[in-house]
């Protein structure tokens, strides 16, 4: 599917014209990664985004002290975007595949020139740039709750998180150890 599935899904949020859908085609390519391969890594520039048609991927980075830090899960049909690639700086962070993944790539250089070229892609990108600072503030409010709230409302709004990852990832998502985290679950609240 390829292009075709990310222009599907564009597609859902706005109308797409004849001569966008057209430079998408030539523009977006094919990636495919098997489970724990690197998509990107941290100190490299990330020079594009990301449609994740088909698996499971994560982000994350190390602190000072070598201990790693799960910042995002991104499934089936959802972008992964970063503002670090979309200015061309050096990321801190790594994409990893979790599971066999397809993915359509789009270079930063091609979308900044479909945003002068095409009203819809600035439509878009609005609209990717609300959703991730919704994720963001979400992400900063669930790490000020307490543990069994964190993985209540984790639990809750990402269910099947807990079907794909493994409780070492989803505890350092939620910021605990793996203990508590399958503490927590043994209790299922």
């Amino acid at each position: 599917m390829g292009a075709e599935s990310l222009i599907s899904y564009l597609s859902t949020m706005v109308r797409l014209t004849e001569n966008y859908r057209e430079a998408l085609l030539t523009s977006a390519k094919n990636e495919i990664y098997q489970p724990h391969q690197i998509i990107h890594a941290d100190g490299q520039r990330e020079n594009r985004l990301w449609f994740l048609e088909q698996g499971f991927v994560r982000s994350y980075y190390f602190d000072h002290t070598g201990r790693e830090h799960t910042l995002a899960f991104y499934d089936n049909k959802e972008l992964v975007f970063s503002y670090e690639g979309f200015w061309n700086e050096p990321s801190d962070r790594y994409l990893e595949a979790l599971q066999p993944s397809v993915l359509v790539s789009l270079t930063y250089t091609e979308l900044r020139e479909h945003l002068l070229l095409f009203s819809e892609a600035v439509v878009l990108k609005n609209i990717f740039v609300r959703q991730y600072e919704h994720q963001e503030r979400f992400r900063k409010r669930l790490l000020t709750w307490k543990a069994d709230e964190r993985y209540r409302q984790t639990r809750k709004l990402q269910p099947e998180l807990f079907r794909k990852a493994s409780v070492r990832l989803i505890a350092s998502y939620l910021n605990m150890t793996r203990e508590n985290l399958s503490r927590l679950m043994a209790k299922n609240l």
